[in-house]
């Protein structure tokens, strides 16, 4: 369920493109996961096993094997998190834990919601050109406190819009100001396009910053709700 870097999927209406590059020679922690709840709806979690390292990636089976059991389930963003939470509560020392983030699309309501433990908020590209961030963490990071919990929010996710998801090690390879990410935004806002381009801008960026010798591990993930005409030429996997 954790797919290989480099990929791209059509699964209409939606297209999704990730890049996940670790900064070590081994697997590093940082992890997403797609589910479909049905025709029309698509689930997108994201993460971080937080460590450096031989760390993280020891960490990371033990959550994914967690994140696939539950993904299976249709939970809410919040309730997904409780679960995974209790999950964790007490099998990861105390020097370990996990943000995330779990985004559900409704392409034919028009709705997102999302749930976010404590995991680098994602930036909506509207089809009009704005940009927002979108999805602020409403608690902890998961695997500290067993009764923790999450809020779910919801806005409005159209024909032509773009989300963009990615681990803090993005964020902290390029931004001062960790909170309101401008630069990227920048990057989202700037030009036409659709989510290809949209992506292709922050990966050429990506590639830079990951060059760097104290980068962490980085991944990138852009989901697009497809205009109608184009989401029906699509065949879904």
């Amino acid at each position: 369920m954790n797919p290989p870097p480099d990929t791209a999927w059509d699964l209409a209406p939606f297209r999704v493109l990730a890049e996940c590059r670790s900064a070590g020679k081994s697997i590093g922690g940082d992890f997403f996961a797609l589910r479909r709840r049905g025709p029309k709806r698509l689930a997108v979690v994201i993460g971080d096993a937080c460590g450096r390292g031989e760390q993280a990636a020891s960490l990371l089976p033990h959550v994914l094997s967690r994140v696939e059991s539950i993904a299976a389930c249709t939970l809410r963003p919040s309730h997904f998190l409780q679960t995974l939470n209790r999950g964790l509560f007490g099998e990861l020392s105390s020097d370990r834990f996990v943000t995330g983030a779990v985004f559900e699309i409704d392409a034919q309501r028009g709705v997102l919601t999302v749930a976010n433990a404590a995991h680098v908020p994602a930036l909506l590209r509207r089809a009009s050109g704005e940009v927002k961030i979108i999805g602020r963490a409403s608690g902890p990071p998961l695997g500290i406190l067993p009764d923790s919990s999450w809020f779910d929010e919801t806005f409005a996710f159209g024909r032509g819009d773009v989300m963009v998801l990615m681990t803090d090690g993005i964020v902290e390879a390029v931004e001062s100001d960790l909170a309101d990410m401008p630069r990227l935004s920048a990057l989202v806002a700037q030009g036409a396009g659709d989510g290809l381009a949209v992506h292709g801008r922050l990966l050429e960026q990506l590639l830079a910053w990951h060059a760097k010798p104290d980068a962490d591990d980085m991944t990138l993930l852009s989901l697009e709700l497809l205009a109608e005409r184009a989401a029906g030429n699509l065949v879904a996997h």
